[in-house]
């Protein structure tokens, strides 16, 4: 596949032509009859060119372009245009398109554009390039083996565990490889067995009605010849444990409360942020279970560990944002860039977008400066810092095993907290489920 092209033009005729013509010569091709669909394509696929008319109803080709460079950059764009003059092709590159071409034209005058546009992107690249793979884009080595290696696996069936710290976009990959794979015309249902609760098991799996009552139908049965995405697996209680493996097994499950077997077809993508090896070996998490989800692994590097990323992605959080409030020409300065390059991300990806998204309402819609970050930064690290502020001075000693202190530092939580288990779960930094699992194996009681 020599790439993505997405043909805009209203004409039906040169917009199947052109279709079909380029994909015989390998190219991936999209097309739309007008600039809305082609919007809602870009927003959904990895294009690499947009090939649009600029006389078209509704939205024109020119308005398409400035939409399509405020939200990503890096895409080129080549104008087809049976008016054609001096004006507005001056106009069309001014305002970040490749090329323009004029009509009539044949399919090997595009071709020659587009084979001239690729050899300057190949001649170019080397280290520096940009890799997509769905809505995501990396520049680091890292980033684009990865996005290699899931678009490899995307074609298949086989259960997918992606592991990384919170925020790394492991969501956005789950969803990227459902869009590549077979099961891409049908629902991706994502779960989060850390917020369900006591509901999990309904939820997931459904539950029989009464005489009075629907039966209500699970995520799992919502998901039928599509993609199932668990996020945070690691915190599915035992009794759900034993159920998901025989939905795996058996591909069949029962609805809470019902005793007719259910057929269920779903490919299972899950995520997680912990070690699920050192979980079977403590007893809370069935070997079997992570023997079944985890034949093939994926562990999504820290936003750290790949600052080749950080100008990229903030380039891109800017420009959707700031397209999102009707702004343009926003940029961010070189000394605010530095200053993101300088933070360590505990909150990785989406700590960055939240950053970007907040400066750019300080910066009043002109340029985004080093002081517009560094409180915003600065601020997630106190409140960082408040979290681990738990423990009194002179309290802790040496000799203190790990589990001393970690129910200390959930009874004192509580105690601030006044008994509220989510507030004072979300003072430790962990998820509800977990923190009444930690209760249980400390003895310590509820309300």
């Amino acid at each position: 596949m020599r790439g993505r092209i997405l043909v805009v033009d209203d004409e039906p005729l040169k917009r199947i032509t052109l279709q079909i013509e380029l994909s015989e010569q390998g190219f991936e091709v999209y097309e739309a009859a007008d600039a809305e669909t082609a919007r809602r394509i870009f927003d959904s696929k990895p294009i690499d060119v947009v090939v649009t008319d600029v006389r078209m109803p509704g939205m024109n080709g020119l308005d398409l372009l400035a939409y399509l460079k405020q939200v990503r950059p890096d895409v080129d764009v080549i104008l087809m245009t049976a008016y054609a003059t001096v004006d507005t092709a001056v106009l069309a590159i001014k305002r970040g398109a490749y090329d323009y071409i004029t009509k009539p034209f044949t399919t090997q005058e595009l071709l020659r554009k587009l084979e001239h546009l690729f050899a300057s992107r190949a001649q170019d690249a080397g280290d520096e390039q940009v890799e997509q793979f769905g809505a995501l884009a990396a520049r680091s080595r890292s980033m684009r083996r990865l996005f290699e290696r899931a678009r490899s696996i995307a074609a298949g069936e086989q259960a997918v565990l992606l592991c990384g710290e919170s925020g790394v976009g492991k969501c956005a990959i789950a969803q990227a490889i459902h869009e590549h794979g077979p099961r891409a015309s049908r629902r991706l249902v994502r779960v989060s067995c850390a917020a369900a609760g006591d509901d999990l098991d309904a939820d997931l799996f459904g539950a029989e009605g009464g005489p009075a009552k629907a039966p209500r139908v699970g995520k799992i049965e919502q998901a039928d010849g599509g993609t199932l995405l668990l996020t945070e697996v690691d915190e599915l209680p035992e009794q759900t444990q034993a159920r998901l493996l025989a939905v795996i097994e058996q591909h069949e499950f029962e609805r809470v409360g019902g005793a007719a077997p259910m057929r269920a077809d779903v490919r299972l993508v899950c995520t997680t942020r912990r070690d699920l090896a050192t979980l079977v070996k403590d007893g809370r998490f069935r070997e079997d279970l992570h023997y079944r989800l985890n034949v093939i692994e994926l562990i999504v590097p820290p936003l750290r560990e790949r600052p080749d990323d950080i100008p990229l992605l903030a380039k891109r959080f800017l420009c959707r944002h700031a397209a999102s409030l009707g702004l343009s020409d926003v940029r961010i300065a070189q000394h605010a860039m530095d200053e993101l390059l300088r933070h360590d991300w505990p909150g990785n990806v989406r700590e960055l977008e939240h950053v970007i998204e907040r400066a750019l309402a300080f910066c009043g819609g002109d340029e985004i400066r080093a002081e517009h970050v560094v409180s915003l930064t600065h601020r997630d690290q106190r409140q960082r810092s408040k979290k681990l502020e738990l423990t009194p001075a002179g309290r802790g000693n040496l000799n203190e095993t790990v589990a001393d202190i970690e129910r200390r530092m959930i009874l004192m939580a509580l105690k601030q907290c006044n008994g509220n288990q989510a507030r004072a779960a979300q003072k430790l930094g962990i998820p509800r489920t977990t923190l009444r699992d930690k209760m249980a194996k400390y003895s310590i009681p509820v309300g």
